[in-house]
């Protein structure tokens, strides 16, 4: 049987000192009674950014445990210094800027209790949760267990890839090895399917509700970025997404270059939309005209 009476919660931080107080602040409101330790990597933040961070975490009230990157390594090189650090037997991760609800922990911590009692520890337990863009009401978005977890993460529609949603034991993390460093974006993708395809499992708490908020923008986005991630992905998991048929793999090409037609539009490069719109008219010509249609350059 596990301890679950120590969590540590592991938060990358790069120059957003606003967010990450509001990061603190849900935790710090979790009604769950156990020890909780949060671990703080900073990734080269500015020099007035570290000042201001140190004084954050000295007057926390909970355990902080702070680290530094000399200079900017990139958000995968920062969570495999945050697994390097883990000490509790119990790990949650959470984002700067983004926040959980005070249940989140309780419920999460209960599920996993009931799930560890048959022996199984390489599972992760995940969370419904709101998404917020910048300047709109938040939506509820489920996070649904119950299905071919592997083809569920590739479509990314109902069950995503998002480290804040998790709550797992230290080895189910450490167990899946290091983040890829290749990947300045989507690492959380490649890091959720090594963990499906190793044999994980991951399962949701007893409750619809949502637990945690993710605050959302596009802007700054790199769209071509975005798309080379998802290329290399696309090849490094090849045989896995091409064992769910042709018709699968140009879906999921397909809405490779709308996600980046996206990020283009609301970054304002209208070049580089048409760009990544066309590739997508290549692949799937009908699906693309009667989006459009519908839609116009929205995506």
């Amino acid at each position: 049987m596990l301890d679950k009476q120590r969590i540590d919660v592991l938060i990358p931080h790069y120059n957003d000192l606003e967010g990450l107080v509001l990061s603190l602040r849900s935790i710090h409101r979790q009604d769950w009674s156990g020890a909780i330790r949060v671990v703080i990597a900073d990734d080269g933040s500015s020099q007035e950014t570290r000042r201001g961070l140190h004084e954050l975490a000295e007057g926390y009230p909970l355990e902080v445990t702070l680290l530094e990157n000399p200079e900017n390594k990139g958000r995968p090189y920062t969570r495999n210094v945050l697994l390097d650090a883990i000490e509790s037997p119990l790990v949650a991760w959470l984002d700067a800027g983004d926040e959980w609800y005070p249940e989140k922990l309780s419920w999460q911590v209960s599920k996993l209790d009931e799930v560890c009692q048959s022996g199984d520890d390489f599972v992760w337990v995940t969370c419904n949760y709101d998404w917020k863009w910048t300047g709109a009401r938040a939506r509820k978005c489920a996070q649904k267990t119950e299905q071919d977890q592997v083809r569920a993460l590739m479509v990314g529609r109902d069950l995503r890839a998002y480290l804040w949603t998790l709550l797992a034991p230290a080895t189910a993390f450490k167990n899946v090895g290091w983040f890829d460093e290749r990947l300045p974006r989507l690492q959380d993708l490649d890091f959720f399917l090594r963990f499906a395809l190793s044999g994980g499992r991951i399962v949701s708490p007893d409750t619809r509700d949502p637990l945690c908020v993710y605050h959302k923008s596009d802007i700054g986005r790199d769209a071509a970025q975005i798309r080379e991630c998802n290329a290399y992905i696309f090849e490094k998991y090849g045989a896995a997404y091409k064992g769910y048929g042709r018709k699968f793999c140009k879906a999921r090409l397909y809405e490779m270059e709308l996600l980046s037609t996206r990020f283009a539009l609301k970054n304002r490069d209208i070049p580089k939309a048409l760009y990544f719109l066309s590739r997508a008219f290549v692949t799937k010509p009908e699906s693309l005209a009667k989006r459009v249609l519908t839609k116009g350059l929205r995506v």
